[in-house]
């Protein structure tokens, strides 16, 4: 089914139609076609892979495509929660002589799984991986996965046109540097692959790939590596390179042109050098308005002249992300994290105080070092300065990192499997990683959601154990492990609230109310309110033109008149004398 194309010879004899395939020789100057198919296995239909398109132009800019060479290009996209079967059929129906995928935390088993079923179907095809996942040692790998035939460790933008280039000869795959795999019945692997230095020497994958791009945000890559040597991550110590101003305003205006309304930039530390992002923070910000651009920042490398620029941007144009990750400074020196802690976290406050900038602040649990007192200090320090959103997550051994290989040194007990979450350290009982787990959701159940905001904060600063309190409410959470209804978020909070001060109560009904929720059969008594908006009343918040429909009045620390229109949100809400 898979390898050469194969003719198709139909006879009729009488009713029956037989199909016989037979294999012919190419003609004298005819070039036999191959099918090359990229596999791309993404998260959502939201998300693209750019890797699948640089790698694409990387192997068109090699010659490999023209038409004197006989390969075609296709590429098949899939999130992980499509069906097996129906991916097997799409790929089937390409007759591919090379089936290519990358490989990422997220995919990996979905990956496993189709390509497994794929070589049983199509055992002639090559199966060529790459990726995150391949960072490591891959000889287990090789040897547990025989239906793929190669991987590569490292970047893929030299070392796959080599490798098709060399398809027909096994035997010399092993000189192709970043090569992992079984030649002669020997496991050879051969390092790291060649890196590009230049990466303006990439061609451009968008103008190919953009003319019905519908999706809500694209990928864009303005440089690789990383100075910082964070012992977590797989671009520690990786040499940084750049892409020039003028090839990233090039990109810029294909995206712009085409309607895409968010950029997320791929780098690891977009702030590295001030003297490079400052401009484009510029450029971002003053030549390309109509798209958002989303930013990872180390907050320990936050400027003065930085600040002033991202200041100056209109509200809603930068999403920050502030990899924090753990404010204790012995933790952050086993990571080699660059920075001190207050300059750490002077750089998270400074970013915070920006209300025009959607901020989102990073914590890892399970860091060597690190307990789980930890986590509550950290929170207890960032929550007041009321980020965007804080991601609490659990630490990952990912393949080639640092912390990999020394998980005996800090006593780091993983899963096996990814996402390679820790199940216990030196410093963390099996016990504490769960609760770490738990308060994770927490957080992005209570914290994270803006209809909540005001009373989780006025909580975390009035009640000291607010959050294992919380923790001890969720215990009797006899529900699924999934977030609670919005509604019953508020009704845990109002029964925890209960004998505490009343400032906390008056916060959390008025959220309920202002955001819509049952006046008649909710958390706090109302009264309709049949007249007219008294003349004295004082507009709190909303729009005083609307009169609304529909009024309830709430005996809060004042008499509070909420005024309903359309919306399920209140209109207008005023405080009454």
């Amino acid at each position: 089914m898979c390898g050469a194309p194969q003719a198709v010879c139909r006879q009729s004899t009488g009713n029956q139609v037989i199909c016989k395939t037979m294999k012919r020789k190419p003609q004298r100057g005819y070039v036999t076609k191959r099918n090359f198919v990229f596999l791309s296995v993404v998260a959502s239909y939201s998300h693209t892979n750019l890797a699948a398109w640089t790698l694409r132009s990387c192997v068109e800019c090699a010659g490999l495509f023209r038409v004197s060479r006989g390969w075609i290009w296709h590429e098949v996209e899939v999130t992980r929660n499509d069906s097996l079967h129906a991916a097997l059929m799409r790929l089937a129906l390409f007759h591919p002589s090379v089936l290519a995928a990358t490989f990422y935390l997220f995919n990996r088993s979905f990956l496993l799984s189709l390509l497994s079923r794929f070589k049983a179907l199509c055992p002639q095809c090559r199966v060529v991986a790459g990726g995150p996942e391949f960072l490591g040692d891959n000889r287990s790998f090789i040897r547990s996965h025989p239906f793929i035939d190669a991987v590569f460790r490292g970047e893929g933008e030299r070392a796959l046109p080599e490798w098709l280039n060399r398809i027909r000869h096994p035997a010399v795959w092993a000189t192709i540097p970043g090569f992992c795999g079984m030649v002669h019945g020997r496991y050879v692997d051969n390092g790291m692959a060649d890196v590009v230095e230049r990466l303006d020497d990439i061609p451009s994958p968008y103008p190919a790939h953009l003319a019905s791009f519908r999706k809500p945000f694209i990928l864009l890559e303005t440089s690789r590596g990383c100075a910082n040597r964070c012992a977590f991550c797989t671009s520690a110590g990786v040499s940084v390179r750049t892409v020039s101003p003028d090839r990233v305003r090039r990109d810029l205006r294909i995206i712009a042109d085409r309607g895409v309304p968010e950029v997320r930039l791929t780098d690891r530390t977009f702030n590295d050098r001030p003297a490079r992002c400052i401009p484009l923070i510029r450029m971002f910000r003053d030549e390309f308005p109509s798209l958002r651009f989303h930013l990872e920042i180390d907050p320990a490398r936050i400027t003065p002249a930085i600040l002033e620029e991202l200041a100056a941007a209109t509200a809603g144009r930068f999403h920050i992300e502030v990899g924090v990750q753990s404010l204790n400074p012995k933790v952050l020196r086993i990571l080699r994290r660059q920075g001190t802690v207050r300059r750490l976290l002077e750089g998270t406050v400074q970013l915070c105080r920006l209300r025009n900038l959607d901020v989102h602040v990073d914590l890892i649990a399970g860091l060597p070092g690190a307990t789980l007192a930890d986590l509550f200090h950290d929170l207890k320090i960032l929550i007041p300065l009321n980020p965007g959103e804080i991601q609490l997550e659990i630490l990952k051994l990912l393949p080639g990192t640092r912390l990999d290989r020394e998980r005996a040194r800090w006593r780091l007990v993983a899963a096996p499997e990814p996402p390679y979450e820790v199940l216990q350290t030196a410093t963390m009982s099996a016990g504490d990683v769960d609760t770490a787990r738990k308060l994770s959701n927490l957080v992005d159940w209570f914290y994270n959601v803006s209809e909540l905001r005001e009373p989780i904060l006025m909580a975390a600063r009035i009640l000291p154990r607010f959050w294992d309190n919380l923790l001890a409410a969720d215990e009797r959470w006899e529900g699924p492990p999934c977030a609670p209804s919005l509604e019953n978020r508020f009704r845990w909070l109002d029964e925890m609230f209960r004998g505490k001060t009343t400032a906390l109560t008056h916060a959390l009904h008025y959220a309920w109310l202002k955001h819509g929720f049952s006046a008649q059969h909710g958390i706090c008594p109302v009264q309709v309110w049949k007249g007219p908006v008294p003349a004295n009343a004082v507009l709190i918040e909303g729009n005083g033109t609307e009169s609304g429909s529909r009024r309830f009045v709430a005996q809060l620390e004042h008499p509070t008149l909420f005024v309903y229109g359309r919306e399920r949100r209140a209109v207008a809400i005023y405080q009454l004398p």
